[in-house]
């Protein structure tokens, strides 16, 4: 399948920051939406980040929030043009593919910083950098997820689909799946992590609600994790 996302970037300065083929259906349910669950159009598309065709270890989550101190602090703005380059599976930061783990940007987002700190204090950031990437069910930031109605769409968005394909493709070269978010969503999707969860390799950290990447909150992939970083 094709990277959607190519044609994007050539429309990336537009109000409207959404695929082509998904504006009419991104609108239509916005529409009736909730503003907790309301699609910010305005702000660009997270899909996946970090080296999703080759890193060993990928995170499953459910879709980018929105938070609103990062907006004020000009977070979504300023790291537009790294995003540009990432879905088109660029590096916008060469030693460190998972772009979120630079020192510059943890300053206006922190988040993955934190919860893979564990892990960069083992090894070093540059080695958690290359061989961790995350992918997103749903690619656009919204406060809170909901599904879009089957009235609206019956399916999934070209981008979803895409991002499905990643994941396969994960799976096909055995990279280590860790699962955070909406496990029955991600299954529904792709059918091929089913085996995994059968034999215990779809792997999820103990807390729900706090998922650092820690010894105690991740006790069987940590170990495996472990390897693979010190590998380089």
């Amino acid at each position: 399948m094709k990277n959607p996302w190519k044609d994007f970037v050539e429309n990336s300065k537009s109000k409207n920051l959404v695929l082509a083929d998904e504006k009419d259906i991104i609108k239509s349910f916005n529409k009736s939406a909730n503003e907790l669950y309301k699609i910010h159009t305005d702000i660009m598309p997270a899909p996946f980040m970090g080296d999703v065709l080759n890193s060993q270890i990928v995170i499953l989550t459910l879709n980018p929030g929105y938070d609103k101190q990062e907006d004020e602090k000009g977070y979504y703005t300023k790291y537009i043009s790294y995003w540009e380059k990432q879905i088109e599976h660029i590096k916008p930061v060469d030693n460190l593919p998972l772009f979120c783990l630079e020192e510059e940007y943890i300053k206006y987002s922190n988040y993955w910083d934190k919860k893979l700190k564990p892990l960069i204090e083992l090894t070093s950031r540059e080695k958690v950098a290359k061989n961790i990437s995350i992918i997103q069910y749903f690619p656009y930031h919204s406060l809170k997820y909901k599904n879009i109605p089957k009235r609206i769409l019956n399916g999934y968005l070209k981008s979803q689909e895409y991002n499905f394909q990643l994941v396969r493709e994960a799976i096909k070269r055995e990279a280590i799946i860790i699962l955070l978010r909406s496990e029955k969503l991600w299954l529904e999707a792709v059918p091929e992590l089913e085996p995994l969860k059968i034999n215990k390799k779809l792997y999820r950290t103990n807390s729900y609600l706090n998922p650092t990447f820690s010894e105690g909150n991740l006790p069987i992939a940590f170990d495996l994790i472990r390897q693979i970083l010190n590998k380089e």
